[in-house]
């Protein structure tokens, strides 16, 4: 049984690599086993990806790949990471943002990265700020969400026609933006809590 569900999910890993689109029947395929015991050991292919696909730590990346203590290089490295993670795998992840939007339910099963990444990447500006610039923290951290995204790099290459490293570095000048005005507002000198 554990070999079975083993091929499952490397196949499904190995076609989400490729980029492309996936499927049950081609995961299912792809592992030598029929649809139905793909079914078996995973209700869904949302449940299949995320098994598969969605366990990858970009905050070790981003830590592995940052040497700055500035934040706004911080976010434009953490949105350039987030970026080449989600077009490496992005037949896997156009398959959970559908998801997410055709059943608005299955939302809280969703990988939430992206906050992990945005929280690591300005922390060592909020680490400083009281608790009276917590409001403008968490906005600046709501806003980032909405720039360093899957769906924003898709409306980006899908609908502004940007080529996959033109959407990428747009991501990353929105959220280097973002970051160095909310830092000009908030300068965060120590902490006065």
């Amino acid at each position: 049984m554990e070999r079975t569900r083993s091929a499952i999910v490397t196949a499904a890993r190995d076609l989400a690599d490729t980029g492309a689109e996936i499927t049950m029947p081609a995961v299912a395929a792809e592992a030598g086993v029929s649809e139905a015991t793909a079914y078996r050991y995973f209700p869904d292919l949302l449940s299949l990806l995320r098994a598969a696909v969605m366990t990858e730590d970009l905050v070790a990346v981003v830590r592995s790949a940052t040497r700055s203590d500035d934040p706004v290089e911080r976010i434009g490295q953490a949105a350039e990471i987030l970026g080449r993670a989600v077009l490496r795998r992005q037949g896997a992840v156009r398959v959970v943002v559908a998801s997410a939007i055709a059943k608005p339910a299955t939302s809280k099963d969703r990988p939430v990265r992206r906050f992990a990444l945005i929280e690591h990447a300005l922390a060592p500006w909020t680490d400083r700020c009281g608790s009276t610039q917590r409001a403008d923290v968490e906005q600046l951290v709501r806003g980032l969400a909405l720039v360093i995204s899957a769906e924003s790099l898709f409306a980006l290459i899908d609908l502004c026609g940007l080529t996959p490293d033109d959407a990428i570095a747009s991501l990353a000048t929105t959220a280097r933006q973002m970051t160095a005005a909310a830092i000009a507002a908030n300068p965060a000198g120590p902490a006065t809590d």
